[in-house]
């Protein structure tokens, strides 16, 4: 793993005489120092994690005294590791929701230290849940991340902000230049005037908007992924419209799409050079149902063209099944034995399927699919 040297907080929404300040994109930087970037970039991804919820007794947080990403800590060790916060952080929790309905997430200071101790850095913040505290903890939730060290993207932007409201955002990490466009199509309250603003778009408006951000940050970026909160809950298979959506991404220079809210596990498409992950679940959340509790890490390994020219190749896409537990409290741990076959078939299952037509195999504990570079290609998917 890369050592992370030094991190400009300039690009992170933070606190200032309670409102949010947004300035240019968050940076980050390792202690190579090198003139140029490395060869190769490995990149991890998991899905949508809870630190807790309002149930009728009113605030449940998920315990973190034991490290809850302890298990998986080997699976998630990369040069970056991103994932989906489904909750606001607020130094000081209610008693009780601030919402008539109990469905409401938030996670403390002290939960959130668990991500960057397990190697999460980077986390999305374009999600339905990104409203749960109301106003205040939009306010307070990217200032709490910063002093942890975890970079948030696809935060709330101020009502006069001149940008895009949907925008590539710069991570750099070993000299490569990563544009992370994080929007959610699904909100549970409307945009309220004069409050902060969520990266929301929906239907066409999403599509074009999303196209018009990775057309805007190709030139500058060695990579650029799109991280987009869409989708049906507990819904087996993407629609039509997010699988046209996604290739088309992919198309205009997208290295990959990575999806998230259904919470459950879908389809992983190998599509052309990139990858589209139409959900990953959940992993770390409170429902341990089936299939709720099946989930994963996935692996994206970059590899730069000859002489540095071109845009850089995926290889070797890997994903290692993991299943959560609530023994001793909530956790994913790796799957294995009768576990590892369920999340196996899953995956393999209906990645199959049309859309995705992307065949995945068993490797000892991981699934891998074909492609990498050097390799031929699959044949492009169906439209």
């Amino acid at each position: 793993m890369p050592r992370w040297c030094s991190r400009t907080r300039a690009g992170l929404g933070l606190i200032a005489a309670g409102a949010l300040v947004l300035a240019a994109p968050a940076a980050w930087a390792d202690a190579a120092g090198a003139p140029g970037p490395a060869p190769s970039l490995e990149l991890t991804f998991v899905g949508d994690i809870i630190f807790g919820r309002f149930i009728e007794g009113g605030f449940a947080p998920i315990d973190t005294t034991p490290d809850p990403f302890a298990s998986v800590r080997p699976l998630l060790a990369s040069d970056l590791t991103i994932a989906n916060l489904e909750t606001p952080v607020v130094a000081a929790p209610p008693a009780e929701s601030p919402w008539d309905s109990r469905m409401r997430f938030v996670a403390t200071p002290a939960q959130i230290a668990t991500l960057p101790a397990a190697g999460i850095r980077v986390v999305s913040l374009a999600n339905n849940h990104w409203y749960d505290m109301r106003a205040a903890g939009v306010r307070e939730t990217p200032g709490h991340l910063a002093a942890a060290g975890v970079t948030a993207v696809g935060a709330a932007r101020l009502v006069d902000d001149p940008a895009p409201l949907v925008r590539a955002e710069t991570v750099t990490v070993r000299g490569w230049r990563i544009g992370l466009v994080a929007v959610a199509a699904v909100r549970n309250t409307h945009q309220r005037t004069g409050e902060p603003v969520l990266p929301y778009a929906h239907g066409t408006t999403l599509a074009t908007a999303v196209e018009a951000a990775i057309g805007a940050a190709r030139p500058g970026h060695d990579l650029v992924l799109v991280l987009v909160h869409w989708g049906t809950e507990y819904a087996d298979q993407p629609h039509a419209w997010q699988t046209r959506a996604a290739r088309r991404w992919i198309d205009v220079g997208a290295a990959a799409v990575i999806g998230h809210h259904p919470h459950v596990l879908q389809a992983i498409e190998r599509y052309q050079g990139g990858l589209i992950a139409y959900s990953l679940g959940n992993f770390l959340f409170d429902n341990t149902t089936e299939p709720v509790r099946h989930t994963g890490v996935l692996r994206l390994r970059f590899v730069r063209a000859a002489g540095g020219s071109g845009a850089p190749c995926l290889a070797d896409p890997v994903f290692h099944p993991a299943m959560l537990s609530k023994q001793p409290d909530h956790h994913p741990e790796p799957a294995t034995g009768a576990r590892l076959r369920l999340v196996e078939r899953r995956l393999r299952r209906l990645s199959a399927l049309r859309p995705a037509r992307t065949t995945w195999r068993l490797d000892g504990d991981r699934l891998v699919t074909a492609g990498g570079c050097g390799a031929a290609a699959p044949p492009p998917a169906p439209r």
